[in-house]
């Protein structure tokens, strides 16, 4: 059955794809950075987009259902509270980035490119973090409705 486009929900899986595009963005842009960046700060932003990817895959493999045990709900939690986390922290550090970028660029043509390029790489973070914060709290709503429900049908 067909359904409205202004009438669908997100895809739970969403945040997964973000991930994915936050991780190809971040290699696509650090790969214009020249070497003498990359034991300071991008080798880190490459582990943390990897880590957001890598954890969000993790915690999509275990799927909130009303059966599942409460071991499961944590690892997924774990899961997600890590990707998060690293999604806080690479963004912290493009705003580190593009401060270094700002007071001393030496291989952007101008201002006009290192904005756009940040600017996207905002964007895709920022939308990334959200949708994980999103999915957290959808998981713990429907995580304490299962166990109302378990709790109501013990006699």
């Amino acid at each position: 059955m067909s359904v409205y486009k202004s009438r669908r929900k997100d895809a739970a899986a969403e945040f997964v794809s973000l991930a994915r595009e936050l991780r190809k963005t971040t290699i696509r842009i650090i790969k214009k950075f020249p070497a003498s960046y990359r034991w300071t700060v991008t080798n880190n932003m490459l582990t943390l987009a990897a880590e957001v990817f890598t954890f969000s895959i993790k915690a999509n493999a275990i799927y909130v259902h009303k059966d599942m045990s409460k071991q499961d709900f944590e690892l997924r939690h774990r899961y997600l509270i890590m990707a998060a986390s690293s999604a806080e922290a690479l963004l912290g550090e493009i705003t580190f980035l593009y401060e270094l970028v700002d007071d001393g660029n030496n291989f952007y043509d101008s201002k006009a490119d290192y904005d756009r390029d940040f600017q996207t790489w905002t964007t895709v973070g920022n939308a990334t973090l959200s949708k994980l914060r999103g999915v957290i709290e959808s998981d713990k709503n429907r995580w304490a409705s299962y166990c109302k429900k378990r709790e109501a049908k013990r006699p």
